[in-house]
């Protein structure tokens, strides 16, 4: 006589599905995306260095468009490129120039 044994078949778990794709894959994109925004921003602050601009510039995170601060120094946001922030201070400069200088007695007259 043959004598079997019955071993519990244990179930196995399913991998967790989320929709479409499993959930390493969720994870993965999100690694790759908080991976790509990390080399950006490594990339951003080295690549940064002093360049003349006409006045000095410093990026800002919360910054929104170009801010002079009394002709000295200008704000720009941190996501810019070069090219943008010389257009801008550019801008700047010819927009300031163009400007009439008030003369105080001719509003009095």
């Amino acid at each position: 006589m043959l004598l079997t044994t019955s071993l519990p078949v244990h179930a196995v778990p399913a991998p967790s599905q989320t929709g479409p794709f499993s959930e390493a894959v969720y994870l993965a994109v999100i690694a790759a995306l908080v991976l790509w925004v990390v080399v950006y921003l490594t990339y951003k602050l080295v690549m940064t260095g002093r360049k003349d601009f006409g006045l000095p510039v410093r990026r800002r995170v919360f910054c929104r468009r170009l801010r002079v601060h009394n002709d000295q120094r200008a704000d720009v946001p941190f996501w810019w490129t070069d090219l943008q922030v010389q257009r801008a201070v550019r801008t700047y400069w010819r927009r300031s120039l163009r400007m009439p200088f008030t003369d105080p007695r001719a509003s009095s007259a």
